[in-house]
């Protein structure tokens, strides 16, 4: 099976030389190789990649420390998926029903993701992955809705819209941005906290520049629609302004990861000049752990809910194994 998906975000790898053009924004390949089980009525497949710190993104994430951001697994859902289905446009994030991160994905780690994808009546697909890393340990149970550009309606505005609050108190500058998040460029992507209510709430700002790297290396001639912002990003977004928040509680110590989202839908596209704000509330704490829910806007359209993230604090020696080895 072949699909609209270019070899460096994905195709799977049959020997044929991989040019250096893509045709829409991804954030990395994050597909090595594709071994097709079963293709109907169920499409069946197992899926690796191996972390690269030699990735885009990657160098930033986190420096010191190389280790797969749980949102390029749904990047990989969908850059296979649309590969594999022969999609003429590239198929995208719809909803995040479930994520569970069960263990940290380290640089050199090679990542197998088991995967059944189901066609639905309206014309999507379920996508559900169990993943596992090469020395045996689980470290994803995902399950997904992607589909096309159409594919999603309008969210519901939540109470309150999308203004912001006239005035509170001043949350983090630039700088301490950087000093508070472990992430670097590229993947730093939170640019101004525009509101900040230590321990309750915040608002942070991200814009979309067109010099992206997910734009880099893409084809000439392409359409405005293969342009849109990686909805992967938008969530990885949303998670670093999280964790700005979490961190105003004095409550997380060590390494801050992904453990789980919900509930989580999209809709609409996101382009180069996209100013995001994302709206982060936490609805509760408890013990290492963290409970947040909010909404992402561009301008005056919501375009992104989440239902739930949750986050975990974690010992570096129990996320960084070359400790282990060393001690």
């Amino acid at each position: 099976m072949t699909g609209a998906l270019p070899p460096r975000a994905g195709r799977p790898d049959d020997g044929t030389p991989h040019h250096d053009r893509h045709t829409f924004a991804t954030p990395l390949r994050a597909v090595d190789r594709i071994e097709v089980l079963s293709d109907g009525p169920d499409l069946r497949f197992l899926l690796y990649k191996t972390v690269n710190p030699e990735d885009p993104y990657m160098v930033g994430h986190f420096p010191g420390l190389t280790l797969l951001p749980a949102v390029f697994v749904l990047e990989a859902l969908r850059q296979a998926t649309t590969t594999l289905v022969g999609a003429d446009e590239p198929l995208n994030l719809v909803e995040v029903r479930s994520g569970r991160w069960l263990a940290p994905m380290q640089g050199g780690d090679e990542i197998r993701l088991d995967v059944t994808a189901r066609a639905t009546d309206d014309g999507r697909w379920l996508v559900t992955a169990d993943g596992t890393r090469h020395d045996g340990t689980p470290v994803a149970a995902v399950k997904v809705v992607l589909g096309d550009r159409d594919a999603a309606g309008e969210l519901p505005t939540p109470a309150g819209g999308p203004l912001l609050p006239a005035s509170g108190p001043s949350g983090p500058d630039y700088t301490e941005i950087l000093d508070r998040l472990p992430v670097r460029h590229p993947m730093l992507l939170v640019d101004r906290v525009a509101a900040f209510d230590p321990g309750r709430r915040i608002t942070t700002v991200k814009a979309v520049s067109g010099s992206e790297p997910c734009y880099q290396g893409m084809a000439d001639g392409l359409p405005l629609s293969r342009y849109m912002y990686p909805r992967a990003l938008i969530l990885e977004s949303f998670g670093q302004s999280s964790v700005l928040l979490w961190l105003s509680t004095d409550t997380a110590e060590g390494v801050p990861v992904a453990a789980a989202f919900r509930d989580c839908r999209f809709t609409g596209e996101v382009r180069p000049g996209a100013v995001l704000r994302h709206v982060v509330r936490i609805d509760r704490l408890m013990s290492d752990n963290v409970f947040v829910s909010g909404q992402t806007w561009d301008g005056d359209r919501c375009v992104m809910t989440v239902g739930a993230l949750i986050g975990s604090s974690r010992p570096r020696a129990k996320v960084d194994r070359t400790m282990a080895g060393a001690s």
